[in-house]
């Protein structure tokens, strides 16, 4: 435990500075310059989520709050274990008062205002969090449902906040029975040992995830206990070392210095880190260190009188308060505003942040935590009781679609419900596809990966091959083929059919068996391939990493185009050489939002519904497309496919639409919807097939 200098006789005390709010909240020495920390952690948070632009690596404050927690737990821990009062209940009883009340009423409060503006699709997902936050499985949900932090639909997630929150819970559900076997049969040296080595596994993992080429284990190394345990286990391990004992003016000077590096760099990476840094891994150490060195040395020099300063106290204290409904309250300013925040809402949304905090601080969290009367019996039941509300209310609206067919009814009913479509799968063994059930998809072996489309009762004539554009436009090419009386097959497995190009973290390439199996089913006489092609640019910034089958994965996506074109070509020729036809459709349009989840909102929210879905000019989307518009014309040029537009289909007055006879084209932003499919297709469907089935 790092000593602190007493303000009442200017000397370094164990007992210093204890006051009232001490007693109710530490059991022993209050620290203030912790609080202090705690206040340089929740800050840079608070700046990173009103505008990334004003902190931007704000969100590693987060590890700061990793560290403390480790340390005042593991220091309270080795306190009750070396005086041989340690309790589990009592533990968990300090656990339940201090985080639940006014993580529930957050909860709560946030699933109340979600009722009111948020329509099916987000209430949905609000009530998944809520469900598997109330068991502290929050992180599961972000890395299931979420994916990367650092992407906008993550990003604005109401409750994506309470990952770290059910980080640190499952890590107290293992510690103290760790800490306390260790203690009760091998005393501290095996303990700091152990706890030296689980760091070091756990650090080892991070970095593991976080060089892996799967963009999985990327945010599961951002979410996860185990590779972040090693930040907690931090703060363990230095509440585990001897007391700092008062020191001469050297000692003083050395403490200063070292609670100098602490605080530049915690500040430095708040400055240096981004959204692209290699993080947690090594990317967390300046964080991790720095809040380290602040803790043991922080209660001297200059950084020491910042730290316990009143006004930095203060916001330490409502710290956590502030962390819980900061986000919240931003998520649901951006919902309603959807744009970024201007000046004036950043203001708004840190008063309100502020001022909920300091109201849950002294009215929800305060009070419990003062309760004496409150033991383990009453606080786990109030705990079961509470997390019942929340999981149960969670679980309505996520299995009823957001109460979809029960409350807002004028704004749900502007939904596509079509995508993906379910298809009647073919057998093993017919039209010879069990030459294709081996087929993987991400490593997942697939059976019947061939379905049909449109008249079951005729021979297929055609196969559709792509990625998910594929899979939300044979939603049109199923029923427009069905009235046309033409039967063809789709391959289930999204695909971007690369001959000899591998692309990582995607869908499988099965160009190879595709084209043999092809070879043997002389019924299909064209093959419509459809893909999101920017995705696979070198200067998309979603792309991943193209390379020649055998060859070593690059570092970089500098050559995807190049590698794009010369796989495609190579599918174009293999297909050709087996005499039939290939067809390309271009690109879909993509839109800037979402059209039918804006109609839903602006329904919600009381606006104006007109001009939905048609921002995105034609000048901006042949700009973004121009790179694939240029292959896909060389290929045509070379007679290899014949490339159809899709494009012009959607396009109105230079701009592409979302809705068209007021029906919804896009089931997102770049998938179309049933409707948008057939309408689509309905249009295209001669230019598709120029012949009779």
């Amino acid at each position: 435990m790092v000593l602190v200098k007493s303000k009442l006789n200017n000397t370094t005390s164990t007992e210093g500075y204890v006051s009232d709010y001490a007693k109710q909240v530490i059991r022993g020495t209050y620290l203030p310059h912790i609080d202090g920390i705690r206040a340089v952690a929740v800050i840079p948070v608070l700046l990173y989520h009103l505008c990334a632009t004003l902190c931007p690596g704000g969100y590693s404050g987060v590890d700061v709050f990793f560290v403390i927690s480790g340390y005042l737990i593991g220091g309270g821990i080795i306190n009750d274990l070396r005086k041989g009062e340690f309790s589990f209940c009592s533990f968990y009883t300090r656990r339940i008062k201090r985080i639940m009340p006014a993580y529930f009423a957050m909860i709560i409060a946030t699933l109340a205002v979600g009722l009111l503006i948020y329509h099916y699709e987000p209430l949905k997902s609000l009530g998944n969090a809520s469900l598997r936050s109330s068991y502290f499985f929050a992180n599961f949900f972000c890395y299931k449902f979420l994916g990367d932090y650092f992407t906008g639909d993550a990003e604005l997630h109401p409750l994506i906040n309470l990952w770290s929150l059910s980080v640190e819970e499952q890590f107290y559900i293992i510690t103290p029975l760790l800490m306390w076997a260790l203690w009760k049969f091998r005393r501290q040296a095996v303990l700091m040992i152990t706890l030296c080595v689980l760091m070091v596994l756990s650090f080892i993992h991070a970095e593991l995830l976080l060089n892996s080429e799967n963009n999985r284990d990327l945010v599961k190394g951002f979410y996860m206990l185990l590779p972040r345990a090693w930040e907690l286990l931090a703060g363990v391990a230095l509440a585990c070392l001897p007391i700092l004992q008062a020191q001469d003016k050297k000692g003083r000077v050395i403490s200063t210095i070292l609670s100098s590096l602490g605080f530049v760099l915690t500040i430095g990476a708040y400055a240096l880190l981004t959204k692209g840094s290699h993080f947690p891994g090594y990317g967390a150490m300046c964080s991790v260190i720095g809040c380290a060195l602040m803790i043991r040395y922080g209660a001297y020099g200059w950084v020491g009188r910042f730290l316990s300063a009143t006004p930095t106290v203060g916001i330490g204290r409502i710290s956590y308060s502030l962390y819980l409904w900061h986000w919240p309250i931003i998520a649901f300013m951006h919902y309603i505003y959807s744009k970024t925040l201007d000046a004036s809402q950043i203001l708004v949304a840190t008063i309100l942040s502020f001022v909920l905090a300091i109201v849950s601080w002294k009215f929800i969290e305060m009070p419990i935590r003062r309760a004496k009367r409150i033991g383990f019996k009453t606080a786990t039941v109030g705990l079961i009781i509470t997390c019942g509300i929340t999981a149960g209310a969670g679980s309505i609206l996520y299995k009823t679609d957001g109460l979809a067919n029960v409350i807002h009814l004028e704004a749900n009913q502007h939904k596509s419900t079509e995508y993906p479509r379910k298809l009647q799968t073919l057998q093993p063994g017919t039209y010879g596809i069990s030459q294709l059930d081996t087929i993987n998809d991400k490593g997942n072996p697939e059976k019947n990966i061939v379905k049909h489309l449109g008249d079951t009762t005729c021979q297929p004539s055609f196969v559709l091959i792509g990625d998910s554009h594929a899979e939300a436009i044979q939603i049109g090419l199923d029923d427009i083929c069905k009235q046309h009386k033409r039967g063809g097959l789709a391959i289930g497995v999204k695909t971007c059919p690369l001959s000899g190009i591998e692309i990582t973290n995607t869908f499988a390439n099965i160009s190879e068996p595709f084209i043999g199996w092809l070879e043997q089913s002389p019924q299909i006489k064209t093959v419509i391939i459809v893909c999101r092609w920017n995705t696979r640019l070198s200067h998309s910034s979603a792309a991943q990493k193209l390379y020649r089958t055998g060859s070593e994965i690059p570092q970089d996506t500098s050559a995807n185009t190049a590698l794009l074109e010369e796989g495609l070509v190579r599918t174009c020729q293999k297909i050709k050489a087996l005499g039939r036809e290939v067809i390309i459709l271009g690109p879909m349009p993509e839109l800037q939002l979402d059209p039918g989840s804006e109609m839903r909102r602006r329904i919600m929210l009381g606006m104006d519904t007109t001009n939905i879905g048609d921002a995105t000019p034609h000048a901006e989307f042949e700009s973004r497309e121009a790179p694939v518009f240029e292959i896909l014309s060389r290929i045509s040029e070379q007679g290899l496919a014949k490339v159809i537009m899709v494009h012009p289909v959607l396009q109105t007055d230079g701009k592409y639409q979302g809705f068209i006879d007021g029906k919804l084209m896009y089931h997102d932003n770049n998938h179309l919807s049933g409707e948008g499919s057939r309408y689509v297709i309905s249009r295209l469907y001669t230019e598709l097939f120029s012949e009779n089935p």
